[in-house]
């Protein structure tokens, strides 16, 4: 592996793009900065990146996070305003690590629409952000997979030390699946699975809040924000309602219980993203050695 590029020799490499692209810069993910690139000179964006799409919050299908987690270069398309764009993110290491060189060319011109359609701003919009979400979004149950908890997560531990607010994490584990299974068949699990993961959505009241499947029948919900106490009454109205919740198949009531383990991050307390998934995985296995259908913190 090659030694790191300085800063400066990347930002001085970026005009190399700027007649091939509208938009040049250079994004740090984690602190959600950005360089413009523009007629040889380089300026600092002084908002969020994220601002830079008239968004009020991160986003779901950020790119950048994508192609620093992943150490490898992504192509979407994004509406801002009036204007349908392609991005292109290329990871480059740096002397001051990892950040992301963005490349931005409006195609709204280059797209081609049957005559006669009455495609309107929010019909693209709808599409678009459609199309970005499949990405992360698990199909059979319809909340997000573990890509976007790679790539979400992070972001929001971040954002939790920098506001001082902290988060928790619960993992959700449905007791005895595999008896679900072996007594009724795949397609049952399948419909038990759907039905579990939209009552624990039911469960979430903040917009902020979010849901991914972790794996197989164990889920991860994210609170931002949310401390112990509120975690835990979240996390119990899971349990709860899932206990409470008969699911039909084929003529038939499967119940189902489920075991939740709980992790947090005060306000000032630095934990990495593996540490904070392993003591909630940790506080799930007690809960399953303590009987299922419980919650542990």
């Amino acid at each position: 592996m090659g030694s790191a590029y300085n800063e400066n020799e990347i930002v001085s490499n970026l005009q190399l793009f700027e007649k091939m692209y509208d938009v040049v810069r250079l994004v740090d993910p984690l602190g959600k900065q950005i360089l413009i690139y523009n007629d040889g000179n380089v300026s600092e964006y002084s908002q969020k990146c994220f601002i830079y799409w008239g968004k009020n919050k991160i986003c779901d299908n950020c790119i950048s996070m994508r192609a620093y987690n992943e150490n490898k270069s992504f192509v979407k398309v994004e509406y801002s305003g009036n204007s349908i764009l392609t991005v292109l993110a290329i990871p480059v290491e740096s002397n001051k690590g990892r950040v992301v060189v963005e490349l931005m060319k409006d195609t709204t011109d280059s797209l081609l629409i049957e005559h006669g359609s009455d495609f309107g701003s929010s019909m693209y919009q709808e599409r678009i952000d459609g199309i970005n979400s499949l990405a992360f979004m698990d199909v059979l149950t319809e909340v997000y997979n573990r890509r976007y908890i790679n790539e979400k997560l992070p972001v929001d531990m971040l954002n939790a030390a920098l506001s001082k607010h902290g988060l928790s994490i619960i993992l959700a584990d449905i007791d005895f699946f595999k008896k679900v299974n072996d007594s009724y068949g795949h397609l049952a699990g399948d419909k038990v699975l759907k039905v579990f993961s939209a009552t624990l959505k039911q469960c979430l009241k903040r917009e902020i809040d979010w849901i991914a499947r972790f794996g197989g029948e164990e889920f991860l919900i994210c609170l931002p924000g949310a401390r112990i106490d509120k975690a835990t009454h979240i996390a119990e109205e899971m349990r709860s309602a899932i206990e409470n919740t008969a699911i039909n198949y084929d003529g038939i009531d499967i119940r189902i219980t489920v075991s939740l383990g709980i992790s947090v991050i005060n306000a000032g307390e630095t934990v990495t993203l593996e540490e904070l998934i392993e003591k909630a995985d940790k506080k799930l296995y007690l809960a399953k050695a303590n009987g299922r259908n419980r919650v542990e913190i």
